[in-house]
């Protein structure tokens, strides 16, 4: 159960850059319906993390990816008089290796952002993981 957990749900996302630009989806569901965030979501029992990656992107952008190293660690908690979610988040470095652009299941659009394009219609850990990228501050976990 995604809403009102009992314990942190674990997520994985890819951090996909070429040239300055990041591929964000625009999420079609909660948390953070309508706004900007990098393609990933929930890990299922018995899948590994870039098991779990490699489906979300697929699912979201209709790309295939090759998964990179650990990029960033990170926790998001939305709370609503109790905790209503609480992930874990795990982002990977990816490189697109195949597919053609499409938004699917959770994402209501796929696009390329220039870092200077990222503001208030991306969710606040994608604006932290371009200023990490911009930064020399490489530092892998972060709030």
């Amino acid at each position: 159960m995604r809403e009102f957990p009992e314990r942190p749900l674990v997520g994985v996302g890819a951090i996909i850059v070429k040239e300055d630009k990041i591929l964000l989806i625009k999420r079609a569901y909660e948390p953070n319906k309508g706004l900007w965030s990098i393609p990933g979501g929930l890990v299922r029992l018995g899948e590994s993390l870039e098991e779990a990656l490699k489906r979300e992107v697929k699912e979201e952008t209709g790309v295939s990816i090759e998964v990179k190293d650990v990029a960033f660690v990170g926790e998001e908690i939305f709370k609503e008089n109790d905790i209503k979610y609480h992930y874990i988040i795990v982002d990977f470095l990816a490189k697109i290796i195949c597919g053609e652009f499409k938004a699917g299941s959770d994402a209501e659009a796929v696009k390329w952002f220039s870092f200077d394009e990222i503001g208030e219609e991306c969710v606040e850990f994608v604006r932290k993981i371009v200023n990490k990228l911009k930064s020399e501050d490489r530092k892998i976990y972060f709030k």
